[in-house]
């Protein structure tokens, strides 16, 4: 029987194994290749803080935080109306405007008109 070889490697960081396809290496300047589990395990060999790590995104997501609602807040333009096919917008707004009773008697009418045209 064929014996399947996995070649893993230790992380450099954490001591967890790393399997074929997984984790990224890094090469130092002194041409040393180092070997991280996850991607954010780099900032233990490129010096930048680990505390520092996610806490935008942590920040914009997290929901009790009073600076975090502006971020997801979006900008609310005011209305906007857009004229349909076959009436204008003028004509729509003219209707807006009109007083409930003048509508109510327009479609009463309506109404009238169009049950006569059906008998």
């Amino acid at each position: 029987l064929e014996i399947l070889y996995r070649r893993t490697e230790l992380c450099h960081f954490s001591g967890a194994k790393i399997y074929p396809g997984k984790g990224i290496r890094f090469i130092c300047a002194d041409s040393q290749v180092i070997s991280l589990h996850q991607a954010h395990m780099d900032s233990h060999v490129t010096g930048s803080s680990t505390r520092r790590m996610g806490v935008a995104q942590l920040r914009m997501f997290c929901c009790n935080d009073l600076f975090a609602l502006d971020y997801r807040r979006t900008l609310v333009k005011g209305l906007q109306l857009w004229s349909i096919v076959g009436a204008t917008l003028e004509v729509i707004q003219k209707k807006r405007t009109e007083k409930p009773e003048v509508r109510d008697a327009a479609r009463e009418a309506a109404l009238r008109y169009a049950t006569f045209l059906c008998d």
